[in-house]
């Protein structure tokens, strides 16, 4: 992973992963590995670098 991909991954709040849209619960910059949660099934699992790849990264801000 490049510098700017661990830095996007520790700012992500929700990730898209085919058709799974996911909560972030942590990322571990050191293993590489990003903590998430299905709010649909309650499934809490994690990813790897090899699948963070095919991720789309979402933030959370503020809508006025």
């Amino acid at each position: 992973m490049t510098t700017k991909q661990i830095e996007i991954c520790k700012k992500a709040f929700f990730v898209e992963l085919g058709e799974d849209f996911l909560r972030v619960d942590g990322f571990d910059p050191e293993e590489m590995v990003m903590y998430v949660h299905d709010e649909n099934s309650g499934e809490e699992y994690s990813l790897d670098k090899g699948e963070l790849a095919e991720c789309k990264f979402f933030e959370l801000r503020e809508i006025n």
